[in-house]
Order: structure tokens, then sequence, then C-alpha cells
């Protein structure tokens, strides 16, 4: 993957960062973490690896929800013999790491999109992460579990953590067997080094339990005529109520046939794909899944598989921006995301002009503003229903 003019719409400021007397230059994005600077509990944890850390012992390591790649980059550039391998669920912070490890002219770097420690195989001498505080204790406990696991026999793991959770944190890895060897604690933020503890057991990912830390729970949802039960996870919206965007494009559906290869992008908790499959049946001959979060992603597999959708006509598609979209489909369903400082409205109805196939229908729905922008520009698609409804916009339009 190499830079292109799109994926720089994408950067908000650029910043240089220096560690270990090596200087970083660092695209940000208000798409990501820590838009604006290197975030203070990066640099805390930073500062005690070099202080801590012996890396030109290290010869692997791992930075999981590694956002625009500071963690990583930084380790890797200090000590280039390392083997690096980077994750995020969030397919664009992946591309950004990518990036700024080029940028950086940064090597050797694996990356890999997926939950925390989705597709990782193999041990590690060292494994880095900002925690996510947000993700609740459930996922980061899972994550703790699998670090403890992944670690080589003289592994190390350097993790920060809010304040508020740091207690709880330690607890967790005492629980869990880990042995921390060095803690500092900081303003806003605390930092752990911990080593997995005798004879603990590597932790080996199983495919059924893949979402089991995320999960929140079940809960019926009416969608059309029809009351279908989702399993919903946390960290993605409408887990228990349908939102105003779901509703409105169920109803532009509800007199329509949806038919041939469909795609659903951001399908949030798999409602969407979910009454597609239970509405239209065997109309549909294979649906695809794509957006940048691979939990949403995952989910709303889970959930079609859950209700007796063939694994076979299921494809995932997990990629930054919806112009990465390979192939054409009869039916696109999106729900594009309104990043801040994008000019949409030049790049997004070239993306879908190539997704949807000719003839085909396309049915987008989003924020009345963000919709009116798009139509100021002219598109290849005609109009075939429009609706508002709290803010929010919906367009079912037809290719030919």
């Amino acid at each position: 993957m190499t830079d292109t003019p799109f994926l720089s719409h994408f950067i908000n400021k650029q910043v240089t960062f220096r560690f270990m007397r090596q200087e970083l230059r660092l695209a940000l994005s208000q798409s990501l973490f820590s838009s604006f600077d290197v975030d203070v509990g990066t640099r805390l944890l930073l500062k005690t690896i070099a202080k801590e850390v012996d890396l030109q012992a290290v010869q692997s390591a791992l930075d999981v929800g590694c956002g625009v790649g500071t963690l990583g980059l930084a380790v890797k550039k200090a000590a280039p013999h390392i083997a690096l391998t980077v994750q995020d669920r969030d397919a664009l912070a992946v591309a950004f790491t990518q990036m700024n490890a080029r940028r950086n002219k940064i090597g050797g770097v694996t990356a890999v999109a997926g939950l925390a420690f989705q597709y990782i195989s193999g041990s590690f001498d060292l494994i880095l992460s900002n925690l996510p505080g947000k993700a609740g204790q459930p996922v980061l406990r899972h994550m703790l579990a699998q670090m403890a696991g992944q670690l080589t026999e003289r592994g190390l793991a350097a993790i920060v953590i809010v304040n508020p959770l740091a207690d709880w944190l330690a607890n967790t890895l005492q629980q869990q067997g880990s042995v921390i060897t060095f803690t500092e604690r900081g303003k806003g933020h605390t930092v752990f080094h911990f080593r997995g503890g005798e004879g603990q057991p590597p932790i080996v990912e199983q495919e059924a339990d893949l979402l089991h830390p995320y999960m929140r729970g079940q809960f019926p949802f009416k969608m059309g005529k029809q009351t279908f039960t989702l399993r919903t996870v946390y960290n993605l919206p409408e887990f228990d109520t349908l939102g105003h965007q779901t509703t409105l494009a169920l109803s532009l559906l509800k007199n329509e046939q949806v038919s041939g290869r469909v795609l659903v992008w951001n399908p949030g908790q798999g409602h969407m794909p979910l009454y597609l499959h239970r509405q239209f049946g065997q109309k549909i001959e294979h649906m695809t899944l794509a957006g940048r979060d691979a939990l949403s992603l995952e989910n709303g597999r889970a959930n079609l598989i859950v209700h007796g959708a063939n694994p076979a006509q299921l494809t995932l598609h997990h990629i930054p921006t919806i112009q990465d979209l390979p192939g054409s489909y009869d039916w696109v369903i999106a729900f594009p995301e309104a990043d801040p400082g994008v000019p949409w409205e030049d790049y997004l109805w070239a993306g879908l002009s190539t997704a949807v196939s000719k003839p085909g229908h396309l049915l987008l729905t989003a924020k009345s503003s963000f919709i009116f922008r798009l139509l100021a520009v002219p598109h290849p698609f005609h109009k075939k229903n429009d609706r508002k409804k709290h803010g929010y916009r919906a367009l079912l339009l037809k290719s030919t």
C-alpha cells in the first residue's frame, strides 16, 4: 500500500517526536486517537521503556492498538533489528501506521488489522499497548491475559492506562498470575511492566471465543414487521435500541426487493445485514460486510451465522475507506463516516460509482448536513426515494 492523495486528507497535523535520540515525524488524524500531539500516556510509557528496558536484547515486539504507530515505530527506530508487528481493530489506524513507517524509512514492520490478538501467532520479547480505558473491563482483562500468554520466556509487557483503572489493572494482573516488575504513576496515567509468571500457560485464541470479551447481551429489535434478537457488543452504538439512522434506512427498503450481490458499509451491530438476510433470504446471492471497524464486521457476521446465514456466502472487507472496496455490487447500503476535514463531497461519489454495478441500487444514510454537501456536486445516480427525519437523511439511488 502506498501513500495516496486521498489518504493524505485524513492528516490533521504532523508532529516531530524524539525517543532515545531518534526523531520521528508522525502524521496524526482527527479520525484516530491523539489527533493533535503524542498523548501524555504514550510519552510516559516510552520514558519508562528508555529507562528500564534493554531494547538491544529485544528481538521481537508487538504494538497492540497501534493507532498511528507511535509506540511501535519509536521502539523500532531506536532498535532497527527488532521484528515489529503492529495491530489495531481500526483499519485506518493500521494504514496510518504503515504510512508513518514509510515516511520515517522504517522497514520490517508487519501490520495486522483485527481485534486484539486476532491473527497474531507466536510469542514476543516485548508487547506494548496504550490500553483503551473505554474498552471495558472484560476486554481489558482478555487483553492482559493474551499479553501474558504470548510473551517469550523472558518477555515483558509494557502498558499504560488512565489512573482511575490503575488499581483494578494491578489486581487483575495479580489474579491472572502475572508478575509486575515496574510501576510508575503520572498525573493522569500509570505504567506497568509485567511478565507472564511461572508456569502460566499460553493463551490460544479460539474462533468461537473471539467476541466473548466484547459481548454486552442479547436484545430484541423490531425491524419492519418482524422482531429479531441480536447479540450486541460494547463500544458500538445501538446496543439495545435502533437509532434514527438505521430506522430511516429500513424505511426506504419497505417496498424494495433486494437481491444479487449485496454490500453493507459500516454494519454497526449488524441490524441491517440481519434484516436483509431474514427479509430477502435466497434472493441475496452473496452478502459482503465492509468497514474500518473489525468489531462491527465480526459481530455482524456472527449474528448472521446464528440466524442461519451460510458462511460461504459471506465476505468481510476490513479496509480503511469505502474508496478501497474491491468489486461491484447490485445493492450497496452505506452508512458513511463524516470524517472531520475530509472533503468527502469530492471523493465519495467516485468510490460509490465504482462499487455499484449497472444497473444497481445505492442506499445512502447519514446526517442531513453531510448528504446536503454530497448533493451539491454532480453524481452519476438517479434519485428513487429521499427521506429525512431527526437530523438524518436517507437517499435511495439507482445506477443505470
